[in-house]
């Protein structure tokens, strides 16, 4: 897809589902690489920590905490939209075996860009603190939830093959 396609394919973007599509969509563009059979985890982790993967699993866990202050912060689908698509982006890549956190970054940058347009908000969240784009974000990462984890049920669906 061109560069103005896939901005407004994020844009439209339902949920979870497809924006992970068009990150391994654009990973697999750019790097030739692909994983399949993950599972998203929104969870109750120290704001300090956008999401993390953990060196083999299958899990990407997300920060269910900032994910809401997103959602409530923001103005525009697109910008929530390319915040989850920077984050699953970071960690896709951290799960490919990229362990180093500054090349994750960079790869990020260069995978968005090449996806979004270097321009688009998702490719410059890649690189750049997010309170640069939700500058409200320090000041309410005071809130917490139950400490509770749920697992997204609908989640790199492409590969899976069965209904669970």
């Amino acid at each position: 897809m061109a560069v103005h396609d896939n901005r407004r394919a994020l844009s439209e973007a339902d949920g979870f589902d497809d924006i992970f599509e068009m990150v391994k969509a654009a990973t697999e563009r750019a790097l030739g690489m692909h994983r399949a059979g993950l599972t998203l985890v929104l969870g109750d982790i120290p704001n300090s920590v956008g999401a993390y993967h953990e060196i083999g699993s299958n899990a990407i866990v997300m920060n269910r905490n900032i994910l809401k202050i997103v959602e409530r912060v923001s103005k525009s689908k697109t910008k929530r939209n390319s915040y989850v698509f920077m984050i699953l982006l970071h960690e896709y890549l951290h799960s490919l075996g990229y362990s180093s956190d500054e090349q994750v970054k960079r790869l990020g940058e260069e995978i968005s860009g090449a996806c979004l347009g270097r321009g688009h908000i998702a490719s410059m969240m890649a690189t750049m603190p997010l309170d640069k784009f939700f500058p409200d974000l320090g000041r309410l990462t005071a809130f917490r939830d139950r400490g509770e984890f749920e697992t997204v049920s609908r989640f790199d669906s492409s590969s899976t093959t069965y209904i669970a």
